[in-house]
């Protein structure tokens, strides 16, 4: 078996990396392995920004409607709540799926989904205090939201060696890679 980068041969056939230029051995793998977290965690954002248009646009219309009558904002606070909460998730969410494709930022690309499954919690947990009616066509959004994130973070956690600050790489220092010149 020969290297992909450097084209010489490698003698450990289980060998992970190349022993002459450090490249992964198993990058086909690795790189397969960061591209569906990423694409879950933008498409559970999506949802996110849906349920935040949802929240938002149903406070104010409620706040419109409603204030004719004597009612205060109090009782639709809960709308404009999770909106804002499933508006700044999915930001964060955008950010998790683009960083898990690039295989960088790890811990932040984790925060992204865990946002987005706190999101969709704290969404359902609203609805669910408050006794909003209609709830049916919010839980359209939440419900993908919740399940797309989570899976993404598991598939996020599984594929933690893909991403650039957990990889083995070592870059040789200048006289290790003139010593490895010599020896060719």
């Amino acid at each position: 078996m020969n290297c992909s980068k450097c084209g010489k041969k490698i003698l450990d056939e289980n060998s992970s990396f190349c022993a002459y230029c450090g490249v992964p051995l198993d990058s086909e793998s690795r790189s397969s392995d960061s591209i569906a977290p990423g694409i879950l965690a933008i498409v559970a954002a999506a949802f996110s920004i849906a349920a935040a248009a949802i929240g938002i646009n149903n406070y104010q219309t409620y706040i419109a409607y409603y204030s004719q009558y004597g009612y205060t904002a109090a009782e639709f606070l809960g709308f404009l709540l999770f909106g804002i909460f499933a508006l700044v998730a999915s930001i964060f969410g955008f950010a998790a799926g683009v960083l898990s494709l690039a295989k960088k930022r790890f811990k932040f690309a984790v925060l992204g989904t865990v946002l987005l499954v706190a999101s969709a919690v704290f969404s359902l947990a609203v609805i669910w205090r408050y006794g909003y009616g209609y709830g049916e066509y919010i839980m359209l959004s939440v419900f993908p939201t919740l399940a797309l994130s989570l899976i993404s973070t598991f598939f996020l956690v599984k594929s933690k060696s893909a991403f650039l600050e957990y990889t083995n790489i070592a870059e040789p220092s200048d006289g290790q890679s003139e010593s490895l010149d010599n020896l060719s």
